[in-house]
């Protein structure tokens, strides 16, 4: 990614800094949750039913808190995982109202400053250019900042941290089926760098497509009201 990219897109993050900070804190929150999640399944399996003991520093705990019933210790366990589920939905929901909230905000900001740039243009230029694509750019080539921020950069962060983390604790269990694990991660890579290239040149193409088209319907209701005078006489 270029420096003048990176600087442009920092500007429109600016302003956000406290949403861009409490969205980074959800991230990990979900990221933590998500690491939680097989936790309960594995306690369940483990020490439910095949037995097997804790670590001798928790088992005075567990046996405090289930009165030694694995029934209870079960039913803890379910309304624990459970409650981690719901917790895991909310906090979801809430980084994804934020995220679109802070999106919109940035699609708002850039198409200001996309509208004071076309005021401040000369006449040429609007002579030369047409309507229908000025205000294609306005209404959906804006919609950039929140797709290089909040699908883009965001997203990238988050998979790398949960790659890490993944990693963490799979190595700490088995160090091996760790290193294969990252085996697809090269793979992946590849795929995702042969298809960059296709995809970015055939959505160039549907832009213009789509800005030609947005052109032909402002040329179409322009004329409408002359081509309907002329018709009813």
């Amino acid at each position: 990614m270029q420096t003048p990219l990176v600087a442009w897109t920092l500007s429109f993050l600016r302003p956000y800094r406290s949403r861009v900070l409490l969205l980074s804190l959800l991230s990990f929150l979900e990221i933590g949750l998500g690491v939680l999640q097989p936790w309960p399944y594995a306690i369940v399996i483990d020490h439910v039913l095949l037995h097997h003991p804790f670590r001798p520093s928790l088992q005075p705990w567990v046996d405090r808190l289930t009165g030694g019933n694995p029934i209870t210790f079960l039913v803890m366990v379910v309304v624990a995982g459970v409650v981690l589920q719901i917790i895991n939905q909310f906090a979801s929901m809430f980084h994804t109202q934020v995220q679109v909230d802070t999106g919109q905000r940035m699609v708002y900001d850039l198409r200001f400053k996309l509208f004071e740039h076309l005021q401040a243009l000369g006449l040429h230029h609007h002579i030369t250019t047409n309507t229908g694509d000025a205000v294609y750019r306005l209404e959906t080539d804006a919609y950039s900042i929140e797709n290089l921020v909040m699908s883009g950069l965001f997203p990238l962060a988050s998979s790398f941290i949960t790659l890490g983390v993944m990693f963490v604790i799979l190595a700490r269990l088995d160090f091996t089926i760790a290193l294969l694990s990252l085996t697809v991660v090269p793979f992946l890579y590849a795929c995702l760098r042969y298809y960059t290239t296709t995809l970015v040149m055939r959505t160039e193409r549907v832009k213009e497509l789509e800005s030609k088209l947005v052109e032909r319907l402002y040329e179409v209701f322009a004329a409408m009201r002359l081509v309907k005078s002329f018709a009813r006489e």
